[in-house]
């Protein structure tokens, strides 16, 4: 008796391959950009705990007041956003210096930047007294932003692509 013997092919078909692909390329098509909106979503967020976290700490440093400071107009701790780094720097006898060693500091997500609501200027800093309230001051070179000006609260707005800005309020 002969048996007949019946090979069964294992593996896919050119076809099956080309229309896997073809899946696989529409899939990545789509969910490219909603990836990157993601992310930039993330990094918006990020930054915000950031700087959130960087102004509490400067605010509450400055009500500290390690360095006995009574003078109302002058700053006690600065909050300076240089190069995407927010470092919080405790001013000194001699003045404040936001390159100086600072007592806490974190780096922003790259693509995110921080602009003051209303007028669109980069944000630079925030100074705080020993009472905790924002002083318009100048550090070195920089124009810190007072948290309430004329009774009314100030913003940042925090940008991150082509996201719309996410706003945050300063303490």
């Amino acid at each position: 008796m002969n048996e007949l013997r019946t090979h069964s092919a294992h593996g896919l078909t050119l076809v099956e391959l080309m229309v896997t692909l073809a899946l696989f390329a529409f899939l990545m098509l789509i969910g490219l950009p909603l990836t990157r909106a993601w992310v930039q979503s993330a990094h918006q967020r990020d930054a915000s705990g950031m700087l959130i976290e960087g102004l509490g700490r400067a605010k509450a440093l400055a009500m500290r007041n390690p360095q006995g400071f009574t003078n109302q107009s002058l700053p006690v701790a600065v909050a300076c956003l240089v190069a995407g780094q927010i470092s919080v720097v405790a001013v000194g006898t001699s003045g404040v210096d936001c390159s100086q060693t600072s007592d806490w500091d974190a780096q922003l997500p790259t693509d995110a930047s921080v602009v003051q609501a209303g007028n669109g200027l980069v944000f630079q800093c925030a100074a705080y007294n020993e009472r905790g309230i924002a002083l318009a001051v100048s550090v070195g070179n920089m124009t810190c932003t007072p948290s309430s000006l004329n009774n009314t609260q100030s913003s940042l707005n925090i940008n991150d692509g082509d996201l719309n800005a996410l706003n945050v309020p300063l303490p």
